[in-house]
Formats: C-alpha cells, structure tokens, sequence
C-alpha cells in the first residue's frame, strides 16, 4: 500500500472518532512535542549538573542512573493507585490535573539547585505523570468502537512520535541558542527543557474540552476493589506482563540513554545534530507504526508483535559493536522502528483480552512492571558506566 492511500485510510478512520477521542489526540500531539525538550535534553543537562558539582566519570555515571532510577522508582509506586483511580474517578478531571501537577514538579525539579530538592521533585512529578497515562488506556476504551481501537491506540503513539520529531530538532537548537545569548550550559539547558514544559502545557486545553460520560455498570459488573483480588485475572496478567517485564529490561538500558550514547561515542557531536538523529528516529517509528495495523490484519495480531520485535535485534547488537556513526545512526533507526511497530498493536489485543472492570488495573500493572525494570536498567546503567 502507497503511504497516499495509507494516509488517506487513516483520515478516513480519524473523520469517525468521536470527539473526545480527536481532543485526546489532539492533547498527545502537543504534550508529544514539549515533553521531547525533556526526553531530549535533561540526560545532558544532569550531565552538566553534575560535573558542576565536582563529580569524576564514574560520580556522573551513577548519579544519572540513580535520578532516572527515582522517577521510574515514584512512577512503579503510584501505577496500582492510579489504576483504582481510572476505574473511579472521571477521566477528564485526572487527564487535567494529573498533567498540571506533573508539569509543575518538572518545572521545580529543573530550577532546583541541589540534587536532593531535584529528587523530590523528580519524584513528584513522575508519580502525578503516571495517572495521566494510566487512564488513556480505559479513556480510549469508553469512547470508541471494537473496529476503531488499533487505529486509535496507533494514531496516539503516531502523534506523540509527530511532536517529537519538531520537539527533538527544536530542542537541540533552543539549547544552543540560549547558550549563544550568553547563559551557561547549565543555564542553556534550564532554559530550553523549561520552554518545552511550557509548549506541554498547552495539551491541557483540549483535555478542558472533552465531554465528561458517566459510567453506567451492567448489573451483573461488580465494583473493583481490594477485597476481590483474588478474583482478578492473574493468570492472564502473568502471561501479559512477562514479555513487557523482559523486553523492559533491555529498552531501559538503550531508549532512556540512547542521547548519552551518542555524545559519548562519538564526541564533537553537537545537541542540535544529536536531536537530528532523534527526529529521524521518531520519524521511522511512525511509518513502522501506521504499517502494524494493517499488517496485524493481514498475518495476525501476534504474528505481527513477535515478529517485528525478533527482527529488531541484529540492530542491538550492531549499536553495541559499530564505531562509525553512519552505521550507528541506521541501526538506532531500524531498532527503533521494528521494536515500537507492534506497540499498539499489543496494546489493543491486552485490553480486549482484559475483563472491562480491570482494564484500569491492567494499565496500572503494565505501568508498574515497565517503570519497575526500567528502574533497575538505571541502576545496573550507572554502575557499568561509573566501573567500565
């Protein structure tokens, strides 16, 4: 299929959302493009932070990978509370003001001077962040069509990844601009990630805008809650949560310092060229990501996760050995296109496995097995880094 008439399939499919759906989208598109000048930068910025205070290689190595360790840490904490939340709270108010408290902790974590108060407010607003991506998944769910949710789950990762393709290359250069003005590099990269959280701010407005529905329960849907754990699917969570637990533990070692990895290898580089490559990156992603739906309904939904994500480990592995960037810039693409292809797909086929009244639960448990690892490739990260 021409990417024309796969454009086109998908606007077709958009012109059917429902409103609240299109002002969800809308909302990811521009949280997408802020919270890059984060993604982007702060690995560089506590880089910077850090030699500031008189840290050797090894002091950097294990600082970083402990202050991503503490937001993956506060994100696994707040998963199962905020899956009880997005079974009872209305979506709309946590969407709202998950968000502003998140951006707020941000915005008090980057202007903190020390690494206690950048912690704390680390801490802080990664545990908000997770209720507002935990209650996507149910959201999506009340307000779509059976039909309609592998091209919703699918457009919202796209939209992410279109914000961070401007958000990486604007990033890099708003960071040397403020350094060109005449701040630190410090200072340079306070200034950007604090324009960034600024643009993320402006998803809020459409979240204002959705329609609030309330939830009828079916008679025979009972209520969830603690005392019925036992009754929970736990089987089916085993067999859902395992492969994301593994497939974690080696993302977190690559996605979260891939920004690292490239100023590190391959010196001289500069921020703006680095997010370059991170837009070139989110931009294959996006094409992988519109094929998977309709390569799930040609050969299968779980055909088509295996498949793409086997497929994407000869790139690993070339990262790991390669010294020329022009082979690593490729294999960063390839990998990143094949492993993240699949991930809507997968995300619709768990939640329509999943009993209704769990699905909250559900994106809580995957929320707090994927911060979990993630967690643990931050810590094992900074002690290779601090030891070899």
């Amino acid at each position: 299929m021409r990417l024309r008439e796969l454009l086109r399939l998908y606007w077709s499919r958009l012109s059917r959302f429902s409103r609240n759906i299109r002002l969800l989208l809308l909302g990811d598109l521009l949280i997408g493009l802020g919270m890059t000048f984060w993604g982007l930068l702060f690995n560089l910025y506590l880089k910077e932070f850090g030699s500031g205070l008189g840290l050797d290689e090894a002091g950097l190595g294990m600082f970083i990978g402990k202050t991503t360790a503490i937001a993956q840490v506060a994100a696994a904490l707040c998963a199962l509370p905020a899956g009880f939340c997005a079974g009872r709270w209305n979506h709309r108010t946590v969407l709202v003001v998950s968000h502003l408290v998140s951006l707020a902790a941000f915005v008090l974590a980057i202007l903190n001077p020390s690494p206690g108060g950048l912690h704390l407010c680390l801490f802080l607003g990664a545990g908000a962040s997770v209720f507002f991506w935990v209650v996507t998944g149910p959201f999506t769910m009340e307000n779509t069509e059976s039909e309609e949710r592998a091209y919703v789950f699918t457009l919202a990762f796209t939209l992410r990844l279109v914000g961070s393709i401007g958000g990486n290359i604007l990033a890099g250069h708003v960071k040397e601009w403020a350094a060109l003005a005449g701040l630190s590099q410090v200072g340079a990269y306070r200034a950007a990630i604090l324009a960034g959280l600024g643009v993320s701010l402006l998803g809020v407005i459409p979240f204002l805008m959705i329609r609030s529905r309330r939830h009828e329960p079916c008679p025979q849907e009972k209520g969830l809650s603690l005392s019925g754990i036992r009754d929970w699917d736990w089987s089916y969570y085993g067999k859902a949560l395992l492969p994301s637990f593994i497939l974690a533990i080696g993302a977190g070692l690559i996605v979260q310092f891939m920004n690292l990895y490239l100023k590190d290898s391959f010196p001289g580089l500069s921020d703006s060229r680095i997010g370059f490559f991170m837009s070139l990156q989110s931009a294959t992603m996006v094409v992988g990501m519109l094929a998977a739906p309709l390569l799930a309904e040609k050969v299968g939904k779980v055909r088509t996760i295996v498949g793409s994500q086997l497929a994407s480990l000869p790139f690993m592995l070339a990262l790991a050995v390669t010294t020329d960037l022009r082979v690593a810039v490729g294999a960063m693409l390839l990998r990143a296109s094949l492993m993240n292809m699949s991930g809507p797909v997968s995300n619709t086929l768990i939640m329509e496995l999943c009993r209704k009244r769990e699905q909250g639960v559900l994106s809580a448990l995957f929320t707090l097995n994927w911060n979990l690892s993630w967690a643990m490739s931050a810590l094992v990260f900074g002690h290779m880094k601090g030891n070899y």
